[in-house]
């Protein structure tokens, strides 16, 4: 059986009214994710650094542009069982804040996108990484 490893970055965008934004995953094929709340992110490719993955992945799905600050106290680790390979996910998440741009959904993957204060947090259903990022996220930098 094939091994294979995939590191993921977040990042939890600020805007100037202390809210932070959130995307609805659209992918009919994995009913795990399927219109569940995450953070923009995605897959670090070869030669990019972290913030560099950040920085695009923001782009490509919301159009904005972010200021990577820094990583939070907190990584996810988990094995991935396939019929054809096992995968080793480690997913990081960053703290950002909002430089400019203009938000619209860019990737066919995204099937919302909106700014939610911390009160708003518990009306939506989140997949449990973005879920720990987020509690981890309001534990440390408050708001």
């Amino acid at each position: 059986m094939k091994l294979t490893s995939k590191l993921i970055v977040l990042g939890i965008i600020e805007n100037d009214n202390g809210e932070i934004l959130i995307s609805q995953r659209f992918e009919e094929e994995l009913p795990e994710v399927h219109l569940k709340w995450d953070l923009p992110g995605g897959k670090n490719e070869f030669g990019e650094s972290l913030e560099e993955t950040l920085r695009r992945e923001i782009f490509e799905e919301t159009g904005l542009n972010a200021e990577v600050l820094n990583l939070l106290p907190k990584t996810i680790s988990k094995v991935w069982e396939y019929a054809d390979r096992r995968q080793h996910t480690v997913v990081l998440c960053y703290r950002c804040k909002l430089i400019d741009g203009q938000l619209h959904l860019n990737d066919r993957k995204i099937n919302d996108l909106k700014w939610i204060s911390k009160e708003e947090l518990n009306s939506f259903e989140f997949l449990p990484s973005s879920k720990e990022f987020i509690n981890n996220f309001f534990e440390n930098y408050g708001n």
